[in-house]
């Protein structure tokens, strides 16, 4: 939760009881496949997010891998749930020396969510279509560009969907320039968007939030976004804020806000 009222467990099971053949505001080829991937990865961090944001002395290893394989049962994709498995136990075997492992709680979590974001990456990929009826979902609401930092379609997804089902527009490049055309949008079709834009929205890196080991630097295509808003607009710029316990130590964010919730539209901190 952070400095905000969200949690990815929310997001996920919010987007999964939107998408329906009948009643979904984006198009896909299966939308049962795409459904359950957003119910299976929320069922799957479920708990984790709460020790996070709620305990001071963290699990140990046996206690959370105890919630891990607790949370597999309840996932419908098993595959997937044994995939994700494989994938962190793969990294974490990679940094233990003389049967000693280096990770904790907070290195499983990220490998948790990474695994998760690149399944969600892969479902969405094969299925995404495209957003239907662009002017309903985009028209008379207030437009928020999105600026993210790697690619994580399944959260940004969310957010957009988010966004909307709370009266608001959230711009996510890759939702319009196609979802397997990454790095094809042009610096004018950004401006544009820019230019249209109400609110700017930073999604920031797990390992920024978790304050871990790691790249925390704004990458350079974000830091773009963020001074080209800036010449447009000079407020209403804010961060994501899911398990921050302080404010960000980073001078391009010292202007941002993080955001605590969407109420019709407009972001609120």
């Amino acid at each position: 939760m952070g400095f905000s009222f969200l949690t990815r467990y929310n997001l996920f099971m919010e987007s999964g009881n939107l998408i329906t053949n009948d009643n979904s505001i984006v198009r896909y080829k299966d939308y049962l496949i795409v459904r359950n991937m957003y119910y299976d990865s929320a069922h799957l961090i479920m708990h984790f997010e709460d020790i996070i944001n709620s305990r001071s002395e963290l699990p140990r290893r046996e206690e959370y891998l105890e919630i891990f394989h607790s949370n597999a049962e309840t996932v419908e994709n098993k595959s997937f749930a044994n995939e994700i498995e494989k994938q962190i136990q793969r990294q974490m075997d990679v940094n233990t020396v003389n049967g000693h492992s280096s990770h904790n709680f907070k290195t499983f979590f990220r490998l948790l969510l990474k695994a998760i974001a690149e399944y969600q990456e892969d479902i969405i990929n094969a299925n995404y279509v495209e957003v239907a009826n662009v002017k309903a979902v985009s028209t008379l609401k207030k437009r928020t560009f999105l600026s993210y930092a790697y690619y994580d379609k399944g959260l940004t997804q969310a957010l957009f969907y988010y966004f909307w089902l709370r009266s608001g527009f959230l711009y996510v490049n890759w939702m319009w320039e196609g979802v397997n055309k990454n790095g094809s949008t042009t610096k004018e079709q950004l401006e544009d968007a820019l230019r249209k834009s109400d609110q700017f929205l930073f999604l920031r890196t797990t390992n920024s939030e978790l304050r871990m080991p790691g790249s925390h630097f704004i990458r350079q295509w974000c830091a773009w976004e963020m001074g080209n808003y800036y010449t447009k607009n000079k407020r209403e710029k804010y961060y994501t804020s899911f398990y921050d316990k302080n404010e960000p130590r980073n001078d391009l964010l010292d202007s941002f806000k993080p955001m605590r919730e969407v109420v019709q539209g407009e972001i609120q901190y």
